[in-house]
């Protein structure tokens, strides 16, 4: 199926019938990958199955390597059947988010058209909220929540342990998604963004993992999700080693690189 440069890449038929009671999560990439990072890891704890991929001439015109194989960037949209049977969850995220506002609009337009297909009622999307340094809560990140139906909003606050977004803009497809659903279809949306440190805005190199396990651990309160105690704040050093041993050794990986002789050797080799 494609249509505005828009390109889908269908894993499993399944009809809206088939799902119970559906929620969406979303969480694309952003600031310091707070919303994706939640967003992959629930994916794993869930092990939700790939449903579709959707390809976009707008992403960055690259190619990704992963474990030496190529593919092109991407949103996702995965599935997760509750063994219960209560409610099932669709899963989103993606490589990137598009280049140019345009672009954000139009993947922003089209994920909402298939999140109204499979007769989704209620968004909730993931990401970071910068403030200053002294301002975080070294302990627990604040999160704070913002909603297009007030009452949805009233209620989650008063449920849980968080403030409301005032006033700001949300930039990318994490605020857009949920704003065009519910003007478009109706459908309610919230979203939840972790203080993370404002340098992150100005250094992609930042991660906030902190941030993403503490959206992680709302959303298990929230909705009974059954996450594992490895993701947890109580365990937040094991994960940031793991993740540090990885990156030291993509580092070690690249410095067996050859690189071309040119007057800047780092532009010669992309990841």
């Amino acid at each position: 199926m494609s249509e505005n440069g828009i390109r889908i890449i269908t894993h499993i038929n399944l009809s809206k019938d088939e799902f119970k009671n559906p929620i969406c999560i979303l969480g694309m990439p952003g600031i310091a990958d707070v919303g994706k990072f939640a967003l992959d890891s629930l994916i794993g704890q869930l092990d939700a199955k790939n449903f579709m991929d959707i390809i976009f001439d707008d992403y960055p015109a690259g190619a990704i390597v992963d474990d030496s194989i190529l593919s092109a960037p991407k949103a996702e949209i995965l599935y997760w059947k509750d063994p219960n049977n209560l409610r099932d969850i669709i899963l989103i995220t993606a490589d990137a988010q598009s280049l140019t506002p345009k672009g954000i609009y139009n993947i922003s337009n089209f994920i909402t058209e298939i999140i109204h297909k499979y007769n989704i009622k209620l968004i909730i999307a993931l990401g970071a909220y910068p403030v200053s340094r002294r301002k975080i809560n070294t302990k627990i990140p604040k999160i704070y929540a913002s909603s297009t139906n007030r009452e949805l909003l009233i209620d989650f606050l008063i449920e849980n342990k968080c403030d409301r977004i005032q006033k700001g803009v949300i930039i990318g497809a994490n605020g857009l998604i949920p704003t065009l659903a519910k003007a478009r279809f109706n459908i309610d949306g919230i979203v939840l963004l972790a203080e993370t440190d404002n340098l992150a805005m100005i250094n992609e190199d930042i991660t906030d993992l902190k941030a993403s396990i503490t959206l992680l651990e709302m959303l298990k309160r929230s909705f009974t999700l059954p996450i594992k105690k490895k993701y947890s704040l109580e365990n937040l050093d094991d994960i940031t080693k793991n993740l540090q041993s990885k990156k030291d050794q993509l580092e070690r990986d690249l410095d067996t690189f050859q690189f071309a002789d040119t007057d800047d050797k780092k532009k010669s080799l992309y990841i």
